[in-house]
């Protein structure tokens, strides 16, 4: 939502097939999804997208949903969801897809495909040891430092592991940090409306996001928009 306009519009693709949510985060539902898409990969254009996207009226931002049944998953390979990607590129400013945790076939063709990896991690240890083992896997991957941004979610002062410890200690800098506000977040996401539309009360973690996007933007005008070489 940070990022979308009329100038630049936004696509939010839910890469966890299996049990993706993203849809409930914006109270929205719809029969389509991925997997109506991508057995037809050679046959795409902008009408076939309208018909599956589901847009969320009051932010303007489309929604690629994931399938209501988690065996439908199963359907959709790595090379077809890359594609489909693709070519939402030729619609949208940003397509944004939020991948599961596991590097199935799906997130690592996403990885591969994407022009800039935001990764989150939180205070505690056993997210950073996985984040640790994520930027091993990217640098293996050939993945350039400058399409990394490593943000830290949920941050809260008390908490004695700040982002410059955790940045020296994997040694890729925080970037962005969003504050722990579950005062704000868990009854958005219960109710499905995004606190971003809740100008004043949500002002803080509001104000993080639009950081984090105006980090993005600049970060996709320094690098070089080619597909990352797996």
């Amino acid at each position: 939502m940070a990022l979308h306009s009329g100038e630049t519009p936004v696509v939010l693709v839910d890469g966890n097939l299996q049990f993706g949510d993203v849809a409930v985060l914006f109270n929205e539902r719809s029969r389509n999804s991925v997997v109506d898409l991508a057995p037809r990969v050679s046959e795409l254009d902008p009408e076939i997208i309208r018909e599956v996207v589901v847009p969320h009226n009051a932010s303007g931002v489309d929604i690629l949903v994931a399938p209501s049944h988690p065996e439908d998953a199963e359907v959709v390979r790595g090379d077809q969801f890359a594609n489909v990607l693709e070519y939402l590129k030729k619609l949208y400013s940003y397509v944004i897809v939020d991948v599961e945790s596991s590097l199935s076939d799906i997130t690592l063709e996403t990885i591969d495909r994407s022009d800039l990896l935001v990764l989150l991690t939180t205070q505690g240890i056993p997210a950073i040891n996985d984040l640790r083992i994520m930027l091993g896997l990217l640098k293996a991957l050939g993945t350039p430092d400058n399409r990394i941004l490593l943000v830290m979610s949920r941050y809260e002062k008390r908490i004695a592991i700040t982002p410059e410890r955790v940045g020296e200690n994997v040694h890729h800098d925080v970037v962005a940090v969003i504050p722990e506000e579950p005062r704000i977040v868990v009854p958005s996401v219960n109710r499905g409306v995004p606190f971003m539309m809740e100008r004043k009360k949500a002002k803080d973690v509001r104000d993080s996001i639009l950081k984090l996007a105006k980090i993005v933007r600049e970060r996709l005008a320094e690098v070089d928009i080619e597909p990352i070489e797996g």
